[in-house]
């Protein structure tokens, strides 16, 4: 990239290349990865009904990486999955890279094949269908509230975590968890394996 340069009265040319911001640790990749959030057009899901409350018809969300192309309430046998359109699409490009790498900078050996994206969204109380094993979640935005409460596997004693800026892993798929009243500009991301 060209870039003008004053020396006096005098305008110079530098040929130089502007070098990309390159985070190797975390405060700097979260900081990074919220304004590629920010960026975002989410869509409108509206076929996650297990996170929507009472009333609700639709949250902004979407999936990046694999997905299950046969979905679970189909009761049809297999795992045929593929990458979501939206993994195919050069927009989501840089925060997906982003996403990976923010969480292989907390856990370089967590292996996981889909990042779910939610802005602001109040989850309500539910079990990740077809996860598999744990996922890794983390809150960025600024918000207050928002905790995620997790309930043991007998349905009790339920646990509040505070997910801002922190990443907390935990199996959805055996657990009830759900999140708490909030405040601000919310945003999760959540590293599982279908």
């Amino acid at each position: 990239m060209t870039r003008l340069l004053l020396k006096g009265n005098r305008k110079l040319h530098s040929h130089k290349k502007e070098k990309k911001t390159i985070c190797k640790k975390v405060p700097c990749q979260k900081k990074h990865t919220l304004k590629l959030l920010r960026e975002t057009n989410f869509p409108q899901n509206t076929s996650r009904k297990n996170v929507m409350r009472s009333g609700q018809t639709s949250y902004e969300g979407f999936v990046l990486g694999k997905i299950n192309l046969i979905p679970y309430w189909a009761k049809k046998k297999g795992h045929k999955q593929d990458l979501s359109t939206r993994t195919k699409d050069p927009k989501f490009k840089e925060l997906y890279r982003n996403s990976i790498k923010l969480l292989h900078l907390k856990d370089p050996d967590f292996k996981f094949t889909t990042i779910q994206y939610n802005k602001n969204q109040r989850a309500a109380k539910h079990k990740d269908g077809r996860n598999v094993g744990e996922s890794y979640i983390i809150g960025l935005g600024n918000y207050t509230g928002g905790e995620l409460m997790i309930w043991d596997k007998d349905d009790k004693n339920p646990v509040k975590h505070d997910i801002r800026n922190k990443f907390l892993k935990f199996n959805g798929s055996e657990h009830f968890h759900e999140t708490q009243p909030f405040k601000g500009e919310r945003y999760t991301l959540v590293f599982f394996n279908v």
